[in-house]
């Protein structure tokens, strides 16, 4: 019928994006399997006859961010462009759907429904992980906007020029069931990536001159457990590449680092200098955030077990995460969070404050913080920090 010969009109294509790294892999795979099927991709996304918005709900921020955009597009684009809205802004938040009725949504585990969308010769499936990453702005031509949008993914990575970076995706969901998190209904269950597969593409990544690789999935720390291996034999396997290079590893839950602990200090001490840095993710520094959270460890093993590399790999540097405002969080609680930051003496803390999210464990509770107390927790965290980073530099 109709919608059938609209369909082949297909020619051109626009994609931006408002997702975390994860998010951007995806876009860029989009963005390949696009080309490979003969969209085009154009500047003017007034003249696309596709324009995919690729959004972000883990925190309200990010979601109004993301539907002002939805919003923009379906105003801007020309009569029969078609918007898709992907990432995990439909999942995460499925009222949204009923804002923008004529649009297809497609979730990170959906995107194959493009083959569909645009009668792809070559399906999505068939196309590989992208391991360079370009850049999607989601307001290409309202540079205020865009400000705002850059400053929410600053976390992509602060070193680099993405162009320098080579990204590794080890596999998509995770077996996490944080009681805050929201974007496990967006990226579902753990998948992870063959062992072979990821060591061929670091190789390649090498015989290309690359020098920074980029470890990424929703936690590289589970890594491999639906599949019988495990993040060890991941790090074994990739260290044992000769070559001149530094990995970065983006997640790797505390619980990671407790249960791997002998493995990893071992691979830590001899790879050490091939470290960039490694990020792990904490939120809590009180046993009874963390049980609410849903977090699996005690404090007191993590702050064991990183004091310990601390002491014996000085030279790798570790970054953590912290949530403050979780729903019942004492200023006690806080504090424990604060001191622990202290002590660790982290030279990057990624301070979260807690978000409501629809649907999640947590958003359910009882004993919400303040808004005026959780910035003010917020500004405390960031107070410290920059004290810390001013001693170690």
């Amino acid at each position: 019928g109709k919608s059938n010969s609209k369909r082949y009109m297909m020619k051109t294509y626009f994609l931006a994006s408002a997702g975390c790294p994860r998010r951007a892999v995806d876009s860029q795979k989009i963005a390949n399997y696009l080309e490979t099927n003969n969209l085009v991709y154009t500047q003017d996304f007034k003249q696309a006859d596709l324009i995919i918005v690729s959004t972000c709900a883990a925190l309200q921020s990010r979601e109004d961010l993301s539907k002002t955009a939805v919003a923009w597009y379906q105003e801007q684009k020309h009569q029969n462009a078609k918007i898709v809205v992907a990432g995990c802004l439909g999942k995460i938040n499925p009222e949204v759907k009923k804002e923008f009725k004529d649009m297809a949504f497609i979730s990170p585990r959906e995107i194959d429904a493009l083959d569909d969308l645009i009668a792809a010769k070559i399906p999505f499936k068939d196309i590989p992980d992208p391991n360079q990453i370009g850049s999607f702005p989601l307001f290409p031509d309202r540079p205020e906007r865009q400000a705002k949008g850059d400053r929410l993914n600053k976390r992509l990575d602060l070193a680099y020029e993405k162009k320098d970076l080579f990204t590794l995706r080890v596999a998509t969901g995770c077996l996490g069931n944080c009681s805050y998190c929201a974007v496990k209904f967006a990226v579902g269950k753990l998948e992870s990536k063959p062992l072979d597969t990821i060591v061929k593409e670091f190789k390649g990544g090498l015989d290309q001159g690359f020098k920074h690789f980029v470890l990424i999935a929703g936690d590289v720390g589970c890594y491999g457990v639906d599949i019988g291996i495990s993040a060890v034999e991941l790090l074994s396997e990739l260290f044992a590449v000769e070559g001149s290079y530094q990995i970065i590893i983006k997640e790797f839950n505390a619980q990671w680092i407790v249960k791997y602990f002998q493995d990893l200090l071992k691979i830590f001490k001899e790879n050490y200098e091939k470290f960039d840095y490694l990020v792990v993710p904490v939120q809590s520094a009180s046993n009874r955030i963390l049980r609410l959270m849903k977090r699996p460890y005690t404090i007191e093993d993590v702050k064991k077990y990183l004091s310990i590399i601390k002491a014996e790999v000085p030279g790798l540097q570790i970054s953590t995460h912290i949530m403050v405002g979780f729903p019942g969080e004492t200023e006690e609680d806080f504090q424990e969070s604060v001191d622990f930051i202290k002590a660790y003496e982290f030279p990057f803390v990624d301070i979260y404050a807690y978000d409501d999210r629809p649907n999640t464990a947590a958003s359910r509770m009882v004993d919400k913080i303040p808004q005026d107390i959780i910035d003010q927790r917020v500004h405390a965290v960031k107070k410290v920090q920059k004290q810390i980073l001013t001693q170690l530099n």
